[in-house]
């Protein structure tokens, strides 16, 4: 007799292929730079980055470049409040807050419609740290023959730009530059391109001055020893400090243009403008790079300056303002150095490529 048996069992289904890791697993936990309070600094651990929306993309940092001049300003607690409204939210805190606006990444996810894929390389006004989620405008493109420390640049050099066009730099001026910082020394050599004839840098410290000779000016000269000859037909004030422009206008000729770079915040100072700048009709610009020129603004747009400005990085010239990479995680030594000794330095570049232990 046949002993009856169960049925046999179906074929089972094909197990599901595993879904695909996130390219954005990696990237936690993610480190940020933070401004406290004036004087305090701090490396922290931020929330993962989201995954992005349509339009939007991830990039994971390669370097990212300290404006010295106004970051120095925040960390001494010398700026104006609302701090950078070119930057910041309406009402957006002084303290505490992340800053910095020469962010250097490269693209590891990409929202639908994005214009950008992974792997692409990027410049954004964003602030120091690990990652950071993007719009469709906050992105620039760039092209990997530019080294991404150089490309951390590309801030200062929309300043220094716009600075030389607000300046109406010509064909054959005297131009003196007060001032030989990061955009002191791009200014200095971007006269020279536009033609100016003879440019003067007046600069304390020595490794500038070599640097500003390096970059194409005729001579440099320590402030104690500047002798202003009142023969210029551009002076670039870029020192940061309110009470050089006594020597902007001691340098300028007549009818000349006094053109200030320089971002000041909140510190002030008293101006003679009884004697020679009023005798010597000269005028006094402001040059901010947040907007064009108005004589440009019929031809050119944001976009067409920055691609003048990758144009511009591809001049390895420009290493010689770069100073060696530092770790992200040393921000509050350097943010410290840097305020000690503020002439000592070039161009200050965070270097993201290890992860070490962050405050919190």
């Amino acid at each position: 007799m046949a002993i009856p048996t169960d049925p046999p069992a179906p074929p089972s289904a094909p197990a599901s292929p595993p879904a695909p890791a996130s390219p954005l697993a990696p990237l936690a936990p993610c480190r940020e730079l933070w401004f406290v309070r004036p004087g305090l600094v701090e490396v922290r651990l931020g929330a993962p980055p989201r995954e992005p929306g349509a339009g939007e993309i991830v990039a994971r940092a390669l370097a990212s470049g300290i404006s010295q001049g106004t970051e120095l300003l925040l960390y001494r607690g010398e700026g104006p409040t609302p701090f950078d409204p070119s930057l910041d939210a309406p009402g957006a805190p002084t303290y505490p807050r992340r800053y910095g606006y020469a962010w250097v990444g490269e693209v590891v996810a990409r929202g639908e419609g994005a214009a950008f894929a992974p792997g692409d390389r990027v410049f954004a006004l964003a602030p120091h740290g690990d990652v950071h989620v993007l719009g469709p405008d906050a992105a620039r493109g760039l092209p990997r023959s530019i080294p991404a420390e150089r490309a951390v640049l590309a801030a200062n050099l929309e300043t220094a730009v716009t600075c030389v066009w607000d300046a109406g730099v010509g064909l054959g001026d005297v131009v003196v530059v007060l001032g030989g910082g990061v955009v002191g020394l791009l200014v200095v050599a971007l006269a020279r391109r536009a033609g100016a004839a003879e440019v003067r840098l007046v600069e304390p410290s020595e490794r500038r001055r070599q640097a500003g000779l390096a970059l194409g000016a005729a001579a440099a000269a320590r402030p104690e020893d500047d002798r202003p000859r009142g023969d210029a037909d551009v002076v670039i004030a870029a020192t940061g400090d309110p009470a050089e422009l006594d020597r902007a206008i001691a340098h300028a000729g007549r009818e000349a243009t006094v053109t200030v770079a320089s971002f000041y915040g909140a510190r002030t100072s008293p101006v003679a403008l009884g004697a020679e700048f009023h005798r010597r009709r000269l005028r006094l610009r402001a040059s901010q790079v947040s907007t064009l020129p108005p004589e440009r603004a019929p031809r050119w747009d944001p976009a067409r300056r920055f691609a003048l400005v990758r144009a511009l990085l591809e001049d390895a010239a420009l290493d010689a303002l770069l100073d060696p990479p530092v770790p992200l995680d040393a921000a509050p030594r350097l943010y410290a150095a840097l305020a000690a000794e503020p002439g000592a330095r070039l161009l200050s570049v965070f270097q993201y490529g290890s992860r070490h232990t962050a405050n919190t």
